[in-house]
């Protein structure tokens, strides 16, 4: 982290996982990971999903337009609609800025 600016943003994907496409998400999901890595303004992600299939994605950026780049991507956008047609119960988006970071014992 000590390479990110000071300012950066946050996508915060919250998500119920549905009981479809059990053989496909977990590719499709691998395949956006990395697309989403090589975009310019990444910056890095953290993911959680419990049993119940709830899960947590939290992607970094370094501006509003990089993300919106993100969104724009044709690849993201066939893999958002498959999230909306197969994969999800239901999802909730949402983009923060970061202005204050703190952490203790990162590696």
């Amino acid at each position: 982290m000590s390479q990110w600016p000071d300012t950066y943003y946050a996508c915060i994907f919250t998500n119920q996982r549905s009981d479809s496409g059990e053989d496909l998400y977990p590719l499709l999901s691998e395949k956006m990971m990395e697309l989403a890595t090589s975009q310019p303004g990444f910056l890095g992600v953290e993911s959680v999903r419990n049993d119940e299939g709830l899960g947590i994605t939290v992607s970094y950026w370094r501006s509003r337009e990089d993300i919106t780049a993100w969104g724009q991507n044709a690849e993201h956008r066939v893999a958002m609609s498959l999230g909306r047609e197969e994969f999800y119960e239901w999802f909730q988006l949402r983009i923060a800025e970061v202005s204050t970071t703190r952490s203790f014992n990162i590696i």
